[in-house]
């Protein structure tokens, strides 16, 4: 179990019905009133973390944990649920999905969770509980029953009242706010009479509704389980690249390159655009790892490091270790995938899978030097990256001439604007994709003039013999929708802005008429 940092802040507690502060010594003496039911709040308030968080960062094996969590709490539009509840219901979810796949995971954390109670206790706010009767206490959360109870088991905490997410909930409870859960629990005249005590503002509800709501600020660091657990690509889109450049770099771009430049017909094209992404999610869990250790490396030796704020919340990832199990079985599903659709044979199964080691070995000794090379160096270490990386899936397949120009287009027009970056000039001046349609543009008139000129420069064998015009095409197509992308998305941005300051300006003669 890794440890978390916690950092715990001073009480300054501020009564939420009367909206001003309240002391230390007031606050007790509010809690010792003995007809006073005392409600307490958990995550951030009596315990300094998030216990669902922490559960399911703890749960193994990780990378079965991480794809549930990625799954269910990663790609389900939550936030379109009304209210804010769709939250509950996303941590409820994954919860008992992972309960249901890895069960062990229950019984390994009712022996860690005590111990990880007394680690991340709010020992200041706990300290105001220490003479209240406990059948006067409850603590009342949104968080798992089973969770809350493992990490009070054994404390003085165990005996005391617990209103919290069931295994099995009835419907009613993601509806229904915390005074719902109160009043079930120590009835209205309770919740009426009662003092509580809470981290957050989403505890509106039940901090109005009790005769003292008393709001403290938050206990703990935050904390998120995929900071802990990990995913590949997740590194990249959350510090390097924003997830969305990051999706279309990968699609729209490294993929799709890539399989336009082994595709030999249109067939071989629907085949390669299943084989290229898990080749290259193979090749990116290693890059990535360098990635990681780039930021790492930086933030020790450079002067002046340039690195994301959110890097810091990722120095204990698991990424060492458990980017080359995910490489490994990207690699696996790729090639199986290759076999099944009859792009590889399988006595040829072996050499190639001996082939994508040795890569991925060279590309982890070269991204290394790389994170070790001086920053003006670097640039000519560069290229050698990103063929690596483009040029992976010519290990095992044959490409094309003309794909071949396509795969160096992109390795130039990368290695042009990171030049321009070094050279402290500015990326966005320079356009990747206008750079690289002409390059391959320039490329392949070259090719197709010495072929007309000289003969067998772009032929192909017997079975591929319309390859390179499929390469081209595609290309051109793929091109072109490229260097459009840039003006499109000005156009789309520029029209939203226009109708939100139409809408801003519309507003008030709205409000006036009414």
């Amino acid at each position: 179990m890794s440890e978390y940092t916690i950092e715990q802040v001073e009480p300054d507690f501020l009564d939420v019905r009367r909206q001003e502060p309240v002391t230390v010594d007031a606050v007790r003496r509010r809690i010792a009133e003995p007809d006073a039911p005392v409600l307490v709040d958990f995550d951030h308030t009596l315990f300094a973390g998030n216990s669902t968080e922490l559960f399911i960062s703890s749960c193994r094996p990780s990378p079965v944990v991480a794809v549930i969590d990625f799954l269910v709490r990663g790609c389900l539009p939550w936030r379109l649920v009304p209210r804010g509840r769709g939250f509950r219901v996303r941590d409820y979810l994954c919860v008992v999905l992972i309960v249901v796949l890895t069960p062990w995971n229950v019984f390994r954390w009712r022996r860690s969770a005590p111990a990880l109670f007394e680690r991340h206790r709010a020992t200041e706010i706990s300290a105001l509980f220490a003479d209240v009767d406990r059948s006067r206490l409850t603590i009342i959360s949104f968080g798992m029953a089973f969770v809350i109870s493992g990490l009070v088991r054994g404390s003085e905490y165990e005996s005391a009242g617990l209103l919290a997410t069931p295994l099995l909930p009835r419907p009613s409870w993601f509806a229904g706010g915390k005074t719902a859960a109160a009043v079930e629990g120590v009835g209205a005249g309770g919740v009426a009479r009662a003092v509580f005590v809470s981290d957050s503002l989403d505890d509106a509800d039940l901090l109005g509704a009790c005769r003292s709501g008393l709001l403290v600020p938050p206990q703990g660091e935050r904390m998120l389980a995929r900071e802990r657990l990990y995913i590949p690509m997740r590194y990249t889109a959350r510090v390097k690249l924003s997830p969305w450049y990051a999706l279309d770099q990968f699609l729209l771009v490294d993929a799709l390159v890539i399989a336009i430049a082994v595709s030999y017909d249109l067939t071989s094209l629907l085949h390669f655009g299943l084989i290229a992404p898990l080749l290259l999610l193979s090749v990116m869990s290693v890059y990535e790892l360098g990635y990681f250790e780039n930021d790492m490396v930086a933030a020790r030796s450079e002067e002046r490091p340039v690195l994301d704020p959110n890097v810091s919340r990722y120095r204990e990832y698991p990424i060492r270790l458990q980017a080359w199990i995910w490489a490994a079985a990207f690699a696996a599903a790729g090639l199986g995938a290759a076999v099944l659709l009859g792009e590889l044979g399988t006595d040829e199964l072996l050499r190639a899978g001996i082939g994508w080691a040795v890569l991925l070995v060279v590309l982890r000794a070269v991204f290394f030097l790389y994170n070790r090379t001086r920053t003006e160096r670097r640039m000519f270490v560069y290229p050698l990256l990103q063929a690596l990386k483009y040029g992976a899936v010519f290990v095992v397949f044959v490409p094309t001439v003309l794909g071949v120009a396509l795969v160096m287009s992109q390795i130039m027009g990368m290695w042009v604007v990171y030049v321009v970056y070094r050279l402290g000039g500015s990326k966005k001046a320079l356009n990747r994709d206008v750079f690289g349609a002409v390059a391959f543009l320039i490329a392949a008139g070259l090719l197709g003039l010495a072929s007309v000129l000289h003969g067998g420069v772009v032929e192909e064998d017997a079975g591929r013999e319309s390859a390179n015009r499929l390469c081209f095409v595609a290309a051109l197509l793929w091109s072109l929708a490229r260097v459009s992308k840039a003006p499109v998305t000005r156009g789309v941005r520029a029209g939203l802005a226009q109708r939100r300051r139409d809408r801003v300006v519309a507003r008030p003669l709205v409000e006036q008429v009414g």
